[in-house]
């Protein structure tokens, strides 16, 4: 479906749904973000805790994502500015937008006023929406049976731990924030973004309601693959296993299109994930391709800044699918 007023839905988290709804509202106008609101890591982990509001990160980078591109870039920047780390300061890494976000949710008694107020403030042209306004934890169950709690701590595991993730689960459950739930019903295209599988993307299926939209929608369900993958989380996992994983939630034995890099890496770049304990993921096309009616295989590695990203050219290749 190649329609400019087609109603697109973004699920994920933090920099997946950043990079796509950035380059995609250049395309498509009626842009939906869903993301997780279960993070417990860095500053966003830290307001939770200490003044009990729902974490701002990942709602903030989709602000900006969205935001008009005619507004100041000192504006812009200012919501994305993190303090560096200066002499054990109180402000060491530091999100300004964190900060505010969490100060409108003050001012107008809630998150969901906090994003509105934001939205108008940077004009976005679409929606930016959290999956639940429940106060849930993340835990992951890992191949020894320990119970790992918080997204922080599942997300930050040591290369040397050798234990994959078996199932990542909420506590307690979580409920789909409503007009989520909307969203989702009546779009035309759900998209899974790029991003850590368990702790980004998985969560917003894991939030009760989440499912049941997706099984009443009639929307085109499109998957993004990571380009690489992560020690932590997806260690050796192929194109076909983070595919099998997202469905095995969802509750599905098919998307609709999966998209997955073809482009090939520098030895720089090799190099510096491979001290990660990262590589680039393997297209497994055979075993892909029973999970996916179709597959788009697109070059698509930005590694500007010395880390692999997906171009813009993600965008033009989601418009026309």
């Amino acid at each position: 479906m190649n329609n400019i007023h087609e109603q697109i839905v973004l699920v994920g988290g933090g920099g997946g749904v950043y990079r796509v709804a950035r380059f995609l509202k250049h395309i498509r106008r009626n842009i939906t973000t869903i993301q997780t609101m279960f993070d417990h890591g860095g500053h966003s982990g830290e307001l939770r805790d200490e003044r009990g509001v729902l974490p701002p990160g990942d709602i903030r980078q989709a602000i900006l994502a969205l935001a008009d591109d005619t507004i100041e870039s000192e504006l812009r920047a200012l919501l994305a500015y993190r303090f560096a780390p200066k002499n054990s300061s109180a402000l060491d890494d530091v999100t300004v937008g964190n900060i505010m976000l969490t100060a409108l949710s003050d001012i107008t008694g809630s998150m969901i006023g906090a994003i509105h107020t934001m939205c108008r403030w940077f004009r976005i042209s679409g929606n930016v929406l959290p999956v639940s306004l429940s106060h849930s934890e993340l835990c992951a169950v890992l191949s020894d049976g320990t119970v790992v709690h918080g997204e922080g701590l599942i997300d930050t595991r040591s290369t040397s731990d050798d234990r994959m993730i078996t199932r990542v689960f909420l506590k307690p459950t979580a409920h789909i924030y409503t007009p989520a739930y909307e969203a989702l019903i009546s779009a035309d295209k759900i998209i899974f973004c790029p991003g850590d599988l368990y702790t980004s993307i998985v969560p917003n299926v894991l939030v009760s309601g989440f499912c049941e939209a997706i099984k009443k929608s009639r929307a085109q369900l499109v998957f993004v693959v990571n380009i690489m993958t992560k020690k932590a989380e997806t260690h050796r996992f192929t194109a076909s296993c983070f595919a099998k994983v997202l469905l095995s939630y969802l509750g599905r034995d098919r998307f609709d299109a999966v998209i997955c890099n073809n482009s090939d890496f520098s030895p720089a770049i090799l190099a510096r994930y491979r001290s990660e304990r990262a590589r680039p993921v393997r297209v497994d096309l055979k075993r892909l391709q029973c999970y996916a009616k179709r597959v788009v295989r697109v070059p698509l590695v930005d590694e500007s800044g010395g880390v692999v990203r997906h171009h813009e050219g993600i965008a033009t290749t989601l418009a026309e699918l």
